[in-house]
């Protein structure tokens, strides 16, 4: 496997205090990263796609990080040192442009600085670059900032049996009828099929979706109940039930259209990965199949497999190192 030891957090950048940055990049390096190298050594994903994203996700922020920490050093010391020049293969330095402690000046560079920099510094990262793990399409205005958190993680998340590998599938259902029913009626059906990515992917042991709807218990549970239309959902789905008043619920708060609904693509480390029309699910076929390896199920033994020798669950090569693995693979049906 190439780049064995992978750096994160205060092993992988040098920066000034300023600002208190450490812990933010340790938590979210260690956190981009655990889960990659987790469905990987489990031959759950595909390492020559997934590994590399790490570098491609945080590279930006550590570089961020230099700088922003780095100017406000400046400011403070007074100094006129260079900053790093990223845009450089060599990280050559170059004119900071940082505005040294002048009388009636330092409150406009405060202004300007923390105007600029307040969302990063809280911890509020967005990705700039697209990878196969943040894809820039979105099926509202709000979600089209991807490769951020995700906000509604408190109400839907906090569960003990989360875990690391769980892929969230947040999917906006308004209330179950109207114009997006046929669109959901698909969604449905798209989850029991053996040839749709749900079921090609590892189904609730690889996803997690959670059905966002517009109603009381009691309404919600009256339309699944008898709609055998929605048995997928019903099956498959944590269910969300979202009574708050029409300008305050989660379709307004994230301006999903009612009609056409979305479907959000929550990646284990709760970072929101890509989002869809409800009617567009094929295009998350195309996403999971950038980075997952489908799975087959042996209807007689009641397990997941190919075949493929393993030591401790990950595929090694004659030499040592961990592989891609087929497209199947062997794993128990709790």
């Amino acid at each position: 496997m190439d780049s064995r030891v992978h750096l994160a957090g205060d092993a992988a950048h040098v920066h000034s205090v300023m600002g208190a940055f450490g812990l933010n990049a340790s938590m979210m390096d260690s956190s981009n990263l655990a889960w990659k190298i987790g469905l990987c050594a489990r031959g759950l994903a595909k390492l020559s796609a997934l590994v590399p994203t790490y570098d491609q996700e945080r590279r930006h922020h550590a570089q961020r990080i230099i700088r922003i920490s780095g100017s406000y050093l400046r400011f403070v010391c007074g100094s006129e040192t260079p900053l790093a020049d990223f845009d450089n293969n060599d990280g050559s330095a170059q004119s900071s442009g940082v505005v040294r402690y002048e009388a009636g000046k330092d409150r406009g560079f405060l202004r300007d600085f923390f105007s600029a920099n307040d969302q990063f510094i809280l911890g509020v990262d967005v990705l700039t670059t697209p990878t196969p793990l943040v894809q820039r399409r979105a099926a509202s205005r709000a979600l089209l900032h991807l490769g951020t958190v995700f906000e509604l993680q408190t109400l839907v998340f906090a569960s003990p049996l989360l875990r690391l590998d769980i892929i969230h599938l947040v999917i906006f259902a308004s209330d179950l009828r109207g114009p997006i029913r046929k669109a959901l009626i698909r969604l449905s059906s798209e989850l029991t099929s053996p040839h749709a990515f749900f079921q090609t992917y590892g189904a609730r042991t690889r996803f997690s979706p959670v059905l966002v709807c517009k109603g009381l218990p009691s309404e919600v549970a009256l339309i699944l109940d008898v709609d055998e239309q929605l048995a997928g959902l019903k099956q498959y789905c944590k269910i969300l039930y979202d009574d708050r008043a029409p300008d305050e619920d989660a379709h307004s708060c994230y301006e999903v259209s009612h009609a056409r609904g979305a479907i959000v693509v929550v990646r284990p480390d709760l970072w929101i990965g890509t989002s869809c029309f409800v009617d567009d699910v094929q295009s998350l076929a195309e996403y999971f199949g950038r980075w997952l390896l489908p799975i087959s199920r042996s209807p007689s033994r009641g397990v997941y497999t190919n075949g493929v020798a393993k030591h401790d669950g990950v595929v090694k090569g004659k030499d040592g190192t961990l592989t891609d693995p087929p497209s199947e693979r062997s794993e128990s049906i709790d």
